[in-house]
């Protein structure tokens, strides 16, 4: 818990008779254990999948999260997904992450605002970073497109990978896409009907 949280000032300006078991007290006190028992889980939810290697090194102490959240971004009265996914971002680049995409619904506006705090913070340092709105539907090229000069970008920042084989040389032809022209015209050919 922070040590500036709302409830804890409250119970420090009430008279010292009424501060133990005051409602804001109470509820302090319920929120300590509330965090203690989804710590535990989260430890033993750990230890069962670390061994997978499904677990991305990242910080997932909330703490730490929220100090890159009130040292870059918002003050952590902003209780809402806007600090923890600002401050988690931060946290996975200064961890050795290569690259942040910010994934959101169709003209959401928390979406919106994360991009609006994070990409400017990141451009600074020279991050790749890319924010995608998806409305359930397949992504159009543009899109794709961005994901794949994205994906570009985060060999850059990794260094030490030749780019040059993800260039087509002018001219030529990519054998990578064969087997789906193939299919396409297989498909336009069972739809045509037979001439008798």
């Amino acid at each position: 818990m922070c040590a500036n949280t709302p409830s804890k000032n409250y119970i420090k300006l009430q008279k010292p008779g009424k501060r133990f078991l005051s409602k804001p007290w109470k509820d302090l006190k319920v929120l300590g254990i509330e965090e203690w028992w989804k710590h535990s889980v989260e430890k033993k939810v750990l230890s069962i999948l670390e061994p997978t290697g499904l677990i991305p090194e990242t910080p997932h102490d909330m703490h730490e999260i929220m100090k890159y959240t009130q040292e870059h971004f918002v003050n952590l009265e902003l209780n809402s997904e806007i600090a923890v996914s600002s401050g988690s971002a931060a946290a996975a680049m200064s961890s050795g992450y290569s690259g942040i995409v910010n994934i959101s619904p169709f003209a959401c506006l928390i979406g919106r605002v994360i991009e609006g705090l994070f990409t400017p913070w990141a451009r600074e340092r020279n991050y790749p970073t890319l924010s995608v709105e998806v409305d359930g539907n397949l992504l159009p090229p543009n899109i794709v497109n961005k994901l794949n000069i994205f994906m570009v970008n985060v060999l850059r920042f990794r260094g030490g990978t030749d780019l040059s084989s993800l260039v087509d040389k002018a001219g030529s032809h990519n054998s990578a896409f064969d087997h789906i022209e193939k299919a396409d015209v297989k498909a336009k050919k069972e739809k045509e009907p037979a001439v008798v």
